[in-house]
């Protein structure tokens, strides 16, 4: 038996109250490519027992949309609008789970102002990191939220950051 390889992140998934609006959100905030959607408002929706055990939703949920978006060089965003009872508000830091995904940007600041024109808010201004294993010259970060509530974060690291030579991974980043 072979020791299987992860090769990276694939995608993230994202439910969404509209997919439509949020495929729009990501064209406009980040220059992301729908890649694909598999089926959409015009077909009939997936749900029902099967549906719920196979990704774990709650009894009742229906998905009425699911696309593929991509962005940069990064995993690609697979959004889903689905909508059922019980439904929970989105994930805040403070939860358990996935709290955020970060993007890499050459420029913050201009990648901020984008996503703001977008409909996305910024929770703060980009800012220095304030960590000692990441802080640098230029090293920024900035916290923001999507109009259906997911938390996103903006990074820049154009000193890089120390533990970039303590590794043998290369970081896209590294490539240029």
């Amino acid at each position: 038996m072979t020791t299987p390889i992860i090769r990276g992140v694939n995608h993230i998934g994202i439910t969404v109250p509209d997919i439509e609006a949020a495929k729009s959100f990501l064209v406009q905030a980040f220059g992301g490519q729908v890649i694909y959607q598999s089926f959409g408002p015009q077909d009939p929706p997936r749900q029902g027992p099967e549906f719920e055990r196979a990704v774990g939703a709650f009894p009742g949920t229906v998905v009425r949309g699911q696309a593929m978006v991509k962005i940069g060089t990064g995993p690609d965003i697979e959004l889903f609008e689905m909508h059922g009872p019980q439904q929970a508000q989105p994930i805040r830091a403070s939860d358990f789970g996935i709290t955020h995904f970060g993007v890499y940007t050459d420029d913050i600041d201009a990648s901020v102002t984008r996503f703001e024109k977008a409909g996305g808010t910024r929770l703060t201004a980009p800012r220095a990191i304030p960590y000692a294993t990441e802080k640098g010259l230029g090293n920024k970060v900035c916290y923001c939220r999507m109009p259906w509530g997911t938390t996103m974060e903006f990074i820049t690291t154009p000193d890089r950051m120390p533990y970039h030579d303590q590794t043998a991974l290369r970081r896209w980043q590294d490539e240029d």
